[in-house]
């Protein structure tokens, strides 16, 4: 197992048998984690490979690493789209942490009509989302869309076969998720839909009707958005990934 591991951003070098970190990275292994020449790295692209190799120059402004192996990782399973109401700071930091841990595929956060109205910090959720993958180890590292309208959104995303459109709902008449999961059949990607602190409101929650969306439940509690999140995208892993 590599001592550090790094994120290969798109400002690093990837060279015939060595790479040379971004300097962000490279101040963040020599600076803060005091990494030396000969130690060992895991640097991963968040789209399947991971480089392994040694350290062979330890500039806080550009480590080059001597790259021993690359390995390539496949992505099993549907596609996983989380549409999340943007909420407070600190419980949205939380969801893109867990959303990106679990496994999803795109995190789209949506505008909401009681959602939050605070100013969304695109770079420091991609780098929320980076630090969740370095942590883990992951292969892969969601993407995260530019903020959209939840109507929007609606507009443009036509229903599709072997496509499950789901919404955390607090409604009469929702059907249990793990039910519902398991009378879809083969899928290609499943689209999840959790609200904000306030739920959605009732138009919104007819506007996702139309847009073929299934109200599901999520257990006897009514659940924090955070937490939502977290439930239906654990329960749809667990159900389509193994």
């Amino acid at each position: 197992m590599a001592r550090y591991r790094s994120f290969l951003f798109p400002e690093s070098t990837v060279g015939e048998g060595f790479l040379v970190l971004d300097p962000r990275e490279s101040h963040h292994l020599v600076r803060v984690f005091r990494a030396r020449v000969g130690e060992t790295v895991e640097v991963l692209d968040g789209r399947g490979q991971r480089y392994l190799g040694r350290i062979d120059e330890a500039n806080g402004k550009a480590v080059r690493v001597a790259v021993d192996s690359v390995e390539t990782v496949s992505q099993h399973g549907p596609r996983v789209t989380l549409l999340q109401s943007i909420i407070k700071p600190k419980p949205m930091d939380l969801i893109l942490r867990m959303a990106t841990e679990i496994g999803a595929s795109v995190i789209q956060p949506i505008f909401t009509d009681q959602g939050e109205r605070v100013q969304v910090k695109l770079d420091k959720w991609q780098l929320t989302m980076i630090e969740a993958c370095k942590q883990c180890g992951l292969s892969f590292l969601p993407q995260l869309a530019e903020p959209i309208a939840l109507r929007d959104w609606l507009q443009s995303h036509a229903p599709a076969d072997h496509r499950l459109r789901v919404v955390a709902s607090l409604e009469e008449g929702s059907r249990p998720l793990a039910e519902t999961l398991r009378s879809a059949g083969s899928l290609d990607e499943v689209i999840v839909a959790v609200g904000p602190a306030g739920d959605f409101s009732a138009e919104e929650y007819q506007l996702l009707r139309d847009a073929d969306f299934k109200a599901v439940r999520l257990g006897a509690n009514v659940l924090r958005a955070e937490t939502a999140a977290v439930y239906i995208l654990s329960v749809v892993d667990q159900a389509t990934r193994t």
